[in-house]
């Protein structure tokens, strides 16, 4: 297992130095055998195609990390690292190509970074929003990921309609770069394709609810903005205030808001963010659809 960690973390391309942090981790672990058998137990059952319920698998990691004098976010990602030799297996099985695990299993990436960023600990602090892409309901194709949801409420558009419990494609956005409009719309195709069986004679319908669908970004974002440009697919069915500040630390890598002054204005998003809430502004987020039909947006 030690030599597929390594060759795991060189194939998408972690820094040495995170990638050394998570065999650190490892060895800690096989060293100390409560440690081991407990960290085995949950892997051992999603080898065996038997782990269903992830509810007692990070309490256990957590006492796994504590046994071998770990950080608990390191063992946590290990062991998503540990269970994708298994994936690529079950990806394999279904003739679901090499890119899409690629894509996919990078989001571990994503979080590993947004980790590092945020405490300094080559980890992940979300690693309960990992099962889905083990279990193979959602799937990262190109830039953007997706997974199937039954539709709450009612919208129609066009004369197209969808109704309470119908199955729509909800989007995730990972922090994987830039949001830029091609790689959006390549997804977007992708994911048409993908999921066709569920939109026989029907377009396929996208969904999304996110901090990027704020709809009042168009009144402090510029107008050469990529989510600007994200937003302008969608119709914005409705919208909240985060008046928690629950997805600021996105933008910021700060978990702790109350000093707006001492926010970070690295890069544009952060600027313009922190102007913002400087002038007292909230911030929140929206809930989108839109129909894709023939490789494009129905648009009204």
């Amino acid at each position: 297992m030690r030599d597929y960690i390594t060759s795991f973390c060189k194939e998408l391309a972690y820094p040495s130095e995170a990638e050394q942090a998570i065999l650190s981790a490892y060895d800690r672990i096989t060293a100390n055998q409560p440690a081991m058998t407990l960290f085995q137990k949950y892997a051992e059952l999603y080898r065996a195609d038997q782990l269903t319920d992830y509810s007692p698998v990070f309490p256990a990691l957590d006492e796994t990390a504590e046994l071998a004098g770990a950080h608990r976010y390191t063992v946590h990602l290990l062991f998503f690292i540990c269970l994708s030799q298994h994936t690529r297996e079950l990806y394999e099985k279904k003739n679901i190509p090499y890119d899409i695990f690629y894509d996919t299993l990078s989001d571990l990436k994503c979080k590993l970074l947004e980790c590092f960023k945020m405490y300094g600990i080559w980890g992940s602090f979300v690693a309960f929003w990992f099962p889905r892409f083990f279990d193979l309901t959602r799937f990262a194709l190109g830039r953007l990921q997706f997974e199937t949801m039954e539709f709450q409420g009612a919208y129609s558009k066009n004369g197209h309609v969808i109704n309470p419990g119908d199955i729509v494609l909800n989007i995730h956005i990972p922090s994987g770069g830039a949001l830029k409009r091609e790689d959006c719309l390549a997804s977007y195709r992708k994911a048409a394709l993908f999921y066709k069986e569920y939109f026989t004679g029907r377009p396929t319908v996208f969904h999304c609810h996110s901090w990027l669908l704020y709809p009042k970004h168009r009144e402090f974002l510029p107008p050469t903005s990529n989510i600007l440009r994200f937003m302008e697919d969608f119709d914005i069915i409705s919208s909240s205030i985060d008046h928690d500040h629950h997805d600021m630390w996105r933008i910021f890598y700060k978990e702790n808001m109350t000093d707006l002054s001492a926010l970070p204005r690295d890069t544009s998003l952060q600027r313009a963010y922190a102007d913002w809430m400087c002038k007292g502004n909230e911030v929140g987020d929206g809930t989108g659809v839109f129909f894709f039909d023939g490789g494009n947006i129905l648009q009204a």
